[in-house]
C-alpha cells in the first residue's frame, strides 16, 4: 500500500533538510512525500531542491496562512495514496516507522487512527538517550474517552486512511484552532473507529522554541480547548462530524460535556466538580435511553 506523507513547514530550512532525511530513510518505500510550504520562500525551496531528484519528493508551495492546516490539507488534497502520514517539519522518523504502522493497519482493518511511541530529543544528549513521550496507559488500543481527557496522539507519530477522512473532512482551517487542529481532527477521525499507539518508539519528537504562536493565559486555554471541542461536534465545512452520528450518541454527549466544562472556564476545583457532573449526566443519559428502549 502506498503512503501519502504530508510535511507542512515554515521556515525551518536547517531542521526540514533532517527530517526529510529521515523520509529516504524509510525501510518501507512506497510513499510520496508532500512538502507544504506555508508560503513561498527560496530558502526553503533551496533546502528541498535535493531532494526533488527523487521523484517521491514534491514540493507544494501557497499563499502564507500563519499557521499548518492550510498546507497540510494542500497536501493531502494532492494526493492519492490509500494511507495518509503527518509529520512535522523539526521532527524525525525512525527507518521502521512506515513499515510497522502500514503492516499494523493492514491486519487492523477497525483502525482509524495510529500513533506511537517517541523519544523527546531536547538536543542536549543523544537522542536514544532520551526519555520516551508517553508512559504506558496513552500506549496500545485508547479508548475515545481518554482521547477527549487529553490529546494521546503525537502528530508526527500519526497515520490514517484516506477513506476515514473522506467521512471525517480534513483538518479544520479556521484560525481560532492553532496550535490545536490536529487534535480537533483526531477527535472527529476517532469517532469512526478504533485509535491505537504502538509501543514502539518509531519518531524522534524534537523539542524546539514555540516560535509560531504566544503562549496563551489560563483563560486563553480554556476558550481554545472550548472551540476544539466545538469544532469536532460541528464538523467541517459541509462534511458533519461523525459525532452526529446517531451510533456515535455516547461519544457527542462526552464531548459536549467537555465543551462545556471549558466554556465556563477556569475555577477552583473546577475538574473534580466537571467529572462528577459529567458521571450524573452520562448516567441520565442511559436511563433515559434504556427506559426508551423499553417503552
Amino acid at each position: 500500500m502506498n503512503v501519502d506523507i504530508i510535511v507542512a513547514t515554515y521556515k525551518r530550512y536547517d531542521l526540514l533538510q533532517e527530517t526529510l532525511k529521515s523520509v529516504t530513510n524509510q525501510s518501507y518505500p512506497y510513499w510520496k512525500c508532500w512538502i507544504a510550504e506555508d508560503g513561498e520562500s527560496k530558502e526553503s525551496y533551496e533546502a528541498v531542491k535535493p531532494f526533488l531528484q527523487d521523484n517521491r519528493f514534491a514540493y507544494l508551495p501557497g499563499m502564507h496562512a500563519g499557521y499548518p492546516a492550510i498546507p497540510r490539507n494542500r497536501g493531502i488534497r494532492q494526493g492519492t495514496a490509500p494511507y495518509i502520514a503527518s509529520l512535522d517539519d523539526d521532527d524525525l522518523w525512525l527507518p521502521k516507522k512506515l513499515e510497522y504502522q502500514v503492516a499494523f493497519l493492514e491486519s487492523h482493518p477497525d483502525c482509524v487512527l495510529l500513533g506511537c511511541n517517541a523519544f523527546f530529543w531536547e538536543g542536549t544528549r543523544e537522542w536514544n538517550h532520551s526519555p520516551l513521550y508517553f508512559k504506558k496507559n496513552k500506549l496500545g488500543k485508547i479508548d475515545y474517552n481518554k482521547l477527549l481527557s487529553q490529546n494521546c496522539l503525537i502528530h508526527s507519530s500519526v497515520m490514517f486512511r484516506r477513506t476515514v477522512v473522506e467521512k471525517s473532512g480534513l483538518f479544520n482551517e479556521a484560525p481560532s484552532l492553532p496550535p490545536c487542529e490536529d487534535y480537533e481532527l483526531w477527535l472527529r477521525i476517532g469517532a469512526l473507529g478504533e485509535i491505537w499507539n504502538l509501543t514502539e518508539p518509531l519518531v524522534i519528537y524534537r523539542k524546539t522554541p514555540l516560535v509560531h504562536y504566544s503562549r496563551p493565559n489560563r483563560r486563553d486555554k480554556y476558550k481554545a480547548a472550548a472551540n476544539v471541542f466545538a469544532s469536532a461536534l460541528k464538523g467541517v465545512e459541509d462534511i458533519p462530524s461523525p459525532l452526529s452520528y446517531p451510533e456515535n450518541a455516547r461519544l457527542a454527549v462526552a464531548c459536549r460535556r467537555e465543551r462545556d466544562f471549558y466554556l465556563a472556564g477556569p475555577r477552583f476545583m473546577g475538574r473534580f466538580i466537571h467529572e462528577h457532573e459529567v458521571r450524573s449526566k452520562i448516567k441520565q443519559f442511559l436511563n433515559a435511553k434504556e427506559t426508551g428502549n423499553r417503552e
